[in-house]
């Protein structure tokens, strides 16, 4: 990389901080749930605005979500930065989207001067509602990232990672159907849907023995009945599955699905299982363009990464979607100063409390320039694109493709 582009990259970045620690520590301080995230949504848009975006709000129909595109006066590739900005009841910001909408906005804004130069098209989406309902995979079944070179973003975290892999989810509800009785005067005339639903959750735990390392089955019961002494003749109850590979995360589903049969037969219920929330896929990071964006932040700002290497970890994100879409990655930005040796978990009130910190802000300012330096890099060195579109295109394992049905 040439010396005057890193020099310019440092005053621009320089340049935008105060309004980007302003937009960080806002969001941070005025925590919304995810699909009613309006405030961070029009922050972000009126900042992209005031540098020559042209912004779509309510992309694909999502109320608090937008896109917003800075041409460049060449042609060339179409980089874009994902943005996340929900937070989580009661613990506000804990898993610091704050600082992703941040650093997506603030890498948009500082490529476009060399969008000019070199040639590329910026697109910054923002994406609500990541906690819970996952806009990207809606996003993403109607095309939004299909005709992108690639697609980045960072997720804070203790330290700095290599881009991250996560495990599908899949989401779905089992309802029992019985009928009510007095459980003292007349049990013989009811139908115990609660036996059904605890013959179920007996079932799940066996089964828990007989599945791949790494596989989750998660449940809850979220209706049991009304009164010890009337038998239920309702209950409701929510599963994930999660897999390293979607594919069995629905093989596990479907296990369940038997078993869910085999307890309303044996109780003489009835029974219904629909979709419940948004299943996300796993994540087939773009490890070219993960090791492009590592190799950057190391060489250039100083940054030590602990690689993974593409080795999946139980959480589920909706960027798994985009990455069957297009090339992706989510690497970690460590909110710690550098000498600092201590972990701490997302989700909880201490992690929190680091992602409005001045020192999270400083490192999120290091890893927009580290993306500004990777777009420059596929603006002007064609050779990288054509890499991670070669790996791309092993992505789509035709057995993730198949899985696509509900087994409902």
């Amino acid at each position: 990389m040439e010396e005057r582009l890193l020099k310019r990259i440092d005053e621009i970045v320089e340049g935008l901080e105060p309004e980007l620690r302003k937009l960080a520590l806002d969001i941070h301080d005025n925590p919304e749930l995810g699909n009613q995230e309006f405030k961070a949504c029009q922050w972000q848009t009126e900042l992209l605005e005031k540098y020559g975006f042209c912004v779509e709000k309510e992309f694909c129909g999502i109320p608090t979500s937008y896109k917003a595109v800075y041409k460049g006066a060449k042609p060339g590739p179409r980089i874009g930065m994902l943005a996340e900005y929900d937070a989580l009841p009661e613990l506000g910001h804990a898993c610091g989207h704050n600082l992703i909408a941040t650093m997506s906005v603030g890498s948009g804004i500082a490529m476009r001067e060399f969008a000019d130069e070199f040639g590329g098209e910026i697109v910054v989406i923002g994406t609500p509602a990541e906690e819970t309902a996952g806009a990207k995979v809606v996003m993403a079944k109607k095309g939004a990232f299909d005709d992108l070179d690639v697609a980045m973003m960072s997720h804070p975290a203790y330290v700095d990672f290599d881009s991250i892999n996560t495990s599908a989810i899949k989401c779905f509800q089992v309802e029992f159907f019985g009928k009510a009785s007095h459980a003292a005067a007349s049990p013989e005339d009811g139908i115990n849907a609660l036996d059904a639903m605890i013959q179920l959750f007996v079932s799940v735990g066996l089964m828990r023995q007989q599945v791949k390392d790494r596989a989750r089955i998660h449940g809850i019961i979220q209706e049991g009945g009304k009164a010890p002494n009337v038998i239920p003749d309702y209950t409701k109850a929510l599963f994930y599955t999660r897999a390293q590979k979607f594919s069995y995360a629905m093989e596990i589903a479907e296990r369940i699905y038997d078993a869910a049969r085999g307890a309303a037969l044996a109780t003489g219920c009835t029974f219904k299982i629909e979709d419940a929330e948004e299943d996300f896929k796993d994540t087939c990071s773009n490890m070219y363009l993960s090791d492009m964006m590592v190799g950057n932040m190391e060489k250039y700002l100083g940054h030590k990464f602990i690689k993974a290497h593409g080795e999946p970890i139980t959480g589920s994100s909706d960027l798994g979607d985009v990455s069957y879409c297009c090339p992706a990655i989510q690497t970690t930005t460590g909110l710690s100063a550098p000498e600092e040796d201590v972990i701490y978990k997302p989700h909880t009130p201490e992690f929190a409390v680091r992602t409005g910190s001045e020192q999270a802000v400083r490192n999120c300012m290091d890893f927009v320039k580290g993306f500004t330096i990777t777009a420059i890099q596929l603006m002007t060195e064609p050779e990288h694109l054509e890499k991670i579109k070669e790996e791309f295109s092993h992505v789509n394992d035709p057995r993730v493709q198949e899985a696509k049905a509900t087994p409902f």
